[in-house]
């Protein structure tokens, strides 16, 4: 199905929603009028556009030749991009933005009806820089990511001196990167780890902690007030029982439910639960959304489990069974909630489904942020291997000749390449990719390519 936007109708947008869901519409591409009389303003237009979106759910919902400045960054995977014939206007600040090659431009005549203030050039910068302050953990879950990275061989590093973190600090500010987060092992075994969050949120960074809870008392939440915006959590089950034996630690899920309670009543902004989609959570989603939804959480994110002998334990079925069990809570929720790490959409016969309930690939792999670990690494993301840079010339990792690869898709196996869903989905995750394979430009282990949507 195809609509055009004109300046007579665009207030109805939220309303197409509704009739794509009642008539079961599985795809439709919006555009703009070409009648420049009829054309309206693309900043009139996007509130009602986004309160489209929220129907992804129901159905594949494309942007044809939107300008991608006008589009918020959470949304930019709608935009279907120009083709190689397609071209409408650009102004010279166009040629700053990182989206300038594969942007359509504005509606010719736009600009002098509604000039220039709309042009928003995307700077190529890292969202954000994880710094993992710590190579200790007072846990031990089976599924660790910092075992296959930095801790292969035990845990014995020794971590970055207070002035050295500071100097870390300094230059993301000087590359005019806006978030830091602060994560390890356990970052709360540093003695330091206020004088550093107080430092980074002094200096006008966003201050977000990856924390397992188990440290966190009253004290330590009202420590937290006022320097931190945004708290993780993991819960990674339904029983204080189940979740001692997967963390290896005792009263492991009280701890964390009183540390989420704390946080909240201490007015942190932001307070997230993590969750490993394991066979036996995906199995059990009820329950542990039934205990996620009675805390004072903001936020709930699911991550697919990062491979480790070669052999996914996810299958296309539970694939399936946990993004149908998403779209169902969100339905009836009224928090976020979403599967945050990469999973090929093809893994499953509907590939809007996954596009619906997932950020894709568009946070793993270095696509928008890096990672420093305590051997002094750059990492594209935790469980990348890959040593592109020094910590204190962050831009320099980030126009590393690997990192340009992956974020302009050069890495995307050619199975992918006229898949509607490669800017988000990305093929899946290049480092499971690798790990099967010994590839980034090999088919991720749960793909199965389809034909052009």
């Amino acid at each position: 199905m195809r609509y055009k936007i004109d300046q007579f109708n665009y207030k109805t947008l939220p309303q197409l929603g509704g009739f794509l869901m009642e008539n079961k519409i599985d795809k439709v591409e919006i555009e703009m009028t070409d009648n420049l009389d009829h054309l309206p303003c693309l900043s009139d237009v996007m509130p009602h556009l986004y309160q489209l979106l929220d129907y992804e759910i129901y159905s594949s919902i494309w942007l044809k030749n939107f300008p991608f400045c006008c589009v918020s960054k959470e949304a930019i995977d709608h935009i279907l991009p120009k083709d190689n014939k397609f071209e409408w206007e650009k102004n010279k600040k166009c040629r700053k933005c990182f989206w300038f090659e594969k942007c359509s431009g504005f509606p010719n005549g736009y600009f002098d009806k509604y000039g220039f203030n709309e042009i928003c050039p995307a700077e190529d910068l890292p969202e954000e820089i994880m710094i993992e302050v710590t190579p200790r953990c007072n846990f031990n879950c089976n599924f660790c990511f910092n075992k296959i990275s930095f801790a292969k061989k035990g845990r014995k590093i020794e971590e970055f001196s207070t002035e050295y973190v500071k100097k870390i600090i300094n230059g993301i500010i000087k590359s005019r990167i806006k978030i830091i987060r602060f994560t390890g092992g356990e970052p709360l075994l540093r003695k330091d780890i206020f004088e550093l969050l107080k430092y980074a949120k002094d200096r006008g960074l966003e201050t977000r902690l990856n924390t397992n809870g188990s440290l966190i008392d009253l004290k330590t939440a009202k420590k937290f007030k006022g320097i931190v915006d945004n708290v993780l959590i993991p819960i990674e089950s339904w029983t204080d029982a189940k979740e001692s034996e997967v963390s290896g630690f005792r009263n492991a899920l009280k701890k964390k439910i009183k540390a989420v309670k704390l946080l909240k009543e201490q007015e942190i902004q932001v307070v997230r639960a993590g969750t490993v989609a394991t066979k036996e959570n995906i199995l059990n989603f009820d329950k542990i959304a039934d205990l996620i939804f009675n805390l004072p959480l903001d936020e709930w994110e699911l991550y697919r489990p990062i491979l480790i002998d070669k052999k996914t334990s996810l299958s296309p079925y539970l694939v399936n069974l946990l993004a149908d069990k998403l779209i169902n809570l969100r339905r009836k929720a009224d928090k976020p909630v979403f599967i945050a790490n990469a999973i090929p959409f093809c893994s499953i016969k509907d590939l809007n489904k996954l596009n619906a309930v997932s950020r894709g690939a568009l946070y793993d792999d270095g696509c928008r942020r890096l990672v420093i670990d305590p051997r002094g690494f750059v990492k594209p993301h935790y469980f990348l291997d890959e040593n592109i840079g020094d910590p204190l010339n962050i831009l320099a990792a980030w126009e590393h000749s690997f990192m340009k690869k992956m974020r302009s898709l050069e890495f995307l196996p050619d199975a992918c390449l006229n898949c509607r869903f490669k800017y988000k989905c990305r093929g899946g995750s290049r480092y499971e990719a690798k790990a099967v394979n010994n590839n980034y430009g090999a088919l991720d282990p749960l793909a199965v390519p389809q034909k052009e949507i």
